[in-house]
């Protein structure tokens, strides 16, 4: 009976660990690569423009994430628009803790900083400070856990977004002379992105909308 009994006490035990180790890592963000970094090429209508790249640094469930991104569109190599962008991400689980960012929008400087405060997240951007839910992620689309959210902070000047995610299906993309299979998502709302994730690990791989010219604009891995 006592050799039951502990049987049984270490069966449980181990139970218990696998539920815990279980539930530590449902908790980590959906996305993170198997590398530190994932790069992108941006396109306008299919010529490359710049640059967007992403820097991981994981910690226990805290998760770094260092963003940058360098855009400059010329004509007969006449400068028209020149942007650039640096933020830093700290998740903490599947939920962002803080956010800061600088960016040269073609000579206009913006900063914004989002952190966790009092069960909500304080925006600190160009106009106004607002507290929205917790479960807001930032528009860096780099986490797929965004396409079971309605909520999104911009990570330029915070503005505060509503959307909805459809799946359009499957899709495979190429990447490196590689073919990945993807799931195709479309954001509406107050946010229009189309997005492709890898489907065997929920990392981004591809990204396109429309601006406000017109142009399409893609984000292209190129690793």
């Amino acid at each position: 009976m006592t050799r039951l009994i502990k049987s049984a006490t270490r069966m449980l035990l181990v139970v218990a660990a696998l539920g815990l180790t279980a539930g530590m890592a449902a908790a980590l963000p959906s996305s993170l690569p198997s590398s530190d970094r994932l790069d992108f090429v941006v396109t306008r209508n299919g010529e490359a423009i710049g640059t967007h790249r992403y820097r991981f640094t994981r910690k226990g469930d805290r998760v770094k994430v260092d963003i940058q991104t360098e855009i400059d569109f010329k004509v007969l190599f006449v400068p028209l628009y020149r942007f650039r962008h640096v933020s830093q991400e700290i998740w903490d689980g599947d939920k962002l803790a803080s956010l800061k960012s600088s960016t040269n929008d073609n000579g206009e400087p913006v900063k914004l900083e989002v952190r966790s405060v009092d069960k909500s997240l304080a925006v600190n951007g160009k106009k106004t400070v607002e507290k929205v839910d917790p479960k807001a992620v930032p528009a860096s689309l780099w986490n797929s856990v965004l396409v079971n959210r309605n909520q999104m902070v911009g990570t330029i000047d915070g503005s505060i977004m509503e959307t909805q995610v459809t799946r359009l299906g499957d899709d495979v993309v190429k990447v490196g002379g590689q073919s990945i299979a993807t799931d195709h998502y479309r954001v509406t709302g107050d946010y229009q992105r189309e997005l492709w994730y890898d489907r065997s690990d929920g990392t981004l791989v591809r990204v396109r909308f429309t601006a406000s010219d017109g142009s399409e604009v893609e984000y292209v891995r190129s690793n």
